[in-house]
């Protein structure tokens, strides 16, 4: 159908593009065939582009059929927003590839629906919510010369707080390579240059005692095993006086963690050792806590 025209380079692996919600925001780099290609495909007049790629030899969740539609049949189709442009390739948020595909097409998009698009209804994703009402209001609140985002992703919150905090050095923790490897192409392609990712666990993290201003994790606490565990471990890294600020879903039923309240919650924090102040903001709680001693 299509003759390979580039190949795609980028930290992505299977167990990552699952996560679809987070892999929108990362970026990928088209490197193409011809380098004199680059500017034939890509043009300063559109924002975003359809690319034809070799789709994923695995299947999303049966409620997910649109994306196995998508990115799951005999090609995989993404539409990406244009980054940057260099003279052998193109980096682009949001490609669904795995590292090494094949590229066959691409080509410019725009929407010609007007209000029509505009009118089109979605489901709504709850912690999409969250993640774009509450945490954009927490990040300003966070400051610290040394500042560790636990459960980074891809990195996207944490690079917003290393923007945020452009003289501290800011660190993004995750248990996946993939993730972290990921978020470090991420932050290499926007010049992010004060946040580094490393991989580690919640339970475990990389730091000397006493070493952390100031810690973060959001939405990333339910999915633990050993919640009070992993904050005893926060603790151990923070300096005295230095703060913990995290978001949870209240009520949240998609996930197999926890149902606590805001009240079980804060008294969580409190049995470890924390001074905290809770806030119910959109569906969820903000814990904003202290290490004490």
């Amino acid at each position: 159908m299509f003759g390979e025209i580039g190949i795609i380079r980028n930290e992505a692996d299977e167990t990552s593009l699952q996560i679809l919600s987070l892999f929108r925001e990362s970026i990928s780099e088209i490197r193409l065939k011809e380098p004199e290609s680059v500017s034939a495909y890509f043009s300063p007049d559109y924002s975003h582009y359809i690319v034809v790629h070799t789709p994923l030899n695995f299947k999303f969740h049966e409620k997910r059929d649109e994306w196995n539609l998508r990115f799951s049949k005999d090609v995989g189709v993404s539409i990406v927003e244009l980054v940057t442009a260099d003279s052998g390739s193109a980096y682009v948020r949001g490609l669904m590839a795995v590292n090494g595909s094949k590229v066959y097409s691409i080509l410019p998009f725009t929407s010609i629906d007007g209000e029509k698009a505009k009118k089109a209804k979605f489901p709504e994703d709850r912690m999409a919510r969250v993640r774009g009402k509450v945490i954009p209001a927490v990040l300003p609140g966070i400051k610290g010369e040394t500042i560790l985002d636990i459960g980074s992703g891809f990195g996207t919150l944490t690079m917003e707080i290393a923007k945020n905090n452009p003289d501290s050095q800011v660190y993004g923790i995750d248990i996946h390579d993939s993730l972290t490897g990921q978020a470090e192409m991420n932050a290499e392609v926007l010049g992010v240059p004060n946040v580094e990712f490393r991989t580690g666990s919640a339970y475990a993290l990389p730091f000397e005692r006493e070493s952390v201003d100031a810690a973060t994790c959001f939405l990333m606490l339910h999915h633990l095993e050993d919640i009070k565990f992993a904050l005893f471990e926060i603790k151990r890294v923070l300096k005295k006086g230095g703060s913990l600020t995290a978001v949870e879903p209240l009520a949240h039923h998609h996930h197999h963690g926890p149902q606590l309240s805001e009240a079980e919650w804060k008294e969580l924090f409190e049995d470890v050792g924390f001074a905290v102040e809770t806030e119910n903001m959109e569906g969820a709680v903000v814990l904003r806590a202290v290490k004490r001693e």
